[in-house]
Order: C-alpha cells, then sequence, then structure tokens
C-alpha cells in the first residue's frame, strides 16, 4: 500500500472537480449555487485537506515501522 500515491491521485482528483465546479459557478449563480457550494463543495474541500493530512501521517507511521521491523 502507498499512501502517498494514494494522497497524490486524491489530491489531484479533488483539484480537477474544484476547478470544473468553478466553471460550473460562473454560469450558475442562484441562491441553489450557493446553497450547493456551503453544503457540498466547501465541506468537501475541507475534508480532503484534512484526510490529505492524516494520510501523510500514516505514511510516515508505516515507514517507521517497515523501518523498525527490518
Amino acid at each position: 500500500m502507498n499512501a502517498n500515491a494514494s494522497g497524490a491521485r486524491l489530491a489531484a482528483l479533488t483539484k480537477e472537480l474544484l476547478v470544473k465546479w468553478h466553471q460550473t459557478r460562473e454560469r450558475w449563480r442562484d441562491g441553489k449555487a450557493r446553497e450547493f457550494e456551503e453544503r457540498y463543495m466547501l465541506e468537501l474541500e475541507s475534508a480532503v485537506n484534512s484526510a490529505l493530512t492524516n494520510i501523510a501521517n500514516l505514511e510516515r507511521t508505516l515507514r517507521k515501522l517497515r523501518a523498525d521491523c527490518e
């Protein structure tokens, strides 16, 4: 299991999604768009950032475990 690769993929896909969202947001400008952004997109971005931090911590721990077991 390569946690760094998974984290990098998650970051890249999230960045791509956010770019698409911003493109959509240029045309969709009503209250429902704001509600969707606040309810889903901002929460998603925050959750992904937390996940990336946890993935990096997990990778450090796994590296240490591997080193300790050798």
